[in-house]
């Protein structure tokens, strides 16, 4: 493993971790409906649910992967499936006058997060990427470990920044119908993110 090695697996994970996703856009969504603070069960459960998903991926799933196609491509359709939800979910929360003025359905929980990411497409697509692509075979669990460091801090910077967009916005759209629009249009790009990944 050499500096060339570690700088490129850096540049890959700090990209998929800070663009556009499931993930992030849960995070800024928490941050416009609900604020900051309530955005740390997301923020934990994807540090530890993605790490783990991470881990059992390289040392245990993989070789299942290329024995199972068809299990995997059924988790595959089911985690879209799951995602059509989530964004329904998001596009239809509620918006009157009491939502604007901080009461607020609860967000995603801690265990809910930690499950959402083995149905995450994106996480799928990264983690195996991670795997298959930057994995060195001689150094293969030091190489396993170094992604799963970089990925917790890459989930951290990203969950924080997207969640305080989202707050930020919220200053110039306090009318539920700009509440309404910012939902539908974070529906929208959830969807497009996920489609992005699997196509």
């Amino acid at each position: 493993m050499g500096w060339d090695w570690f700088l490129s697996i850096l540049l890959f994970i700090s990209v998929a971790g800070l663009t556009p996703g499931p993930n992030n856009i849960i995070a800024m969504s928490i941050g416009f409906n609900h604020g900051y603070r309530k955005v740390f069960p997301h923020l934990f459960g994807v540090l530890v649910g993605f790490p783990v998903m991470l881990l059992l991926i390289g040392l245990i799933l993989r070789p299942l992967m290329e024995q199972y196609i068809t299990a995997f491509l059924l988790l595959k359709y089911a985690s879209i499936a799951y995602v059509f939800y989530l964004a329904w979910r998001i596009a239809t929360t509620p918006v009157d006058k009491e939502i604007v003025s901080e009461k607020k359905i609860t967000p995603i929980t801690f265990w809910q997060s930690v499950a959402f990411q083995w149905i995450n497409p994106k996480a799928w697509a990264g983690a195996l990427i991670t795997i298959n692509v930057y994995i060195i075979p001689e150094h293969y669990r030091m190489s396993l470990l170094i992604a799963v460091i970089l990925s917790m801090l890459s989930i951290f910077i990203a969950i924080l920044s997207w969640t305080l967009i989202g707050k930020q916005i919220k200053r110039f759209l306090m009318h539920p119908k700009y509440v309404k629009i910012f939902n539908i249009s974070m529906a929208v790009l959830l969807l497009v993110a996920v489609g992005m990944m699997i196509l």
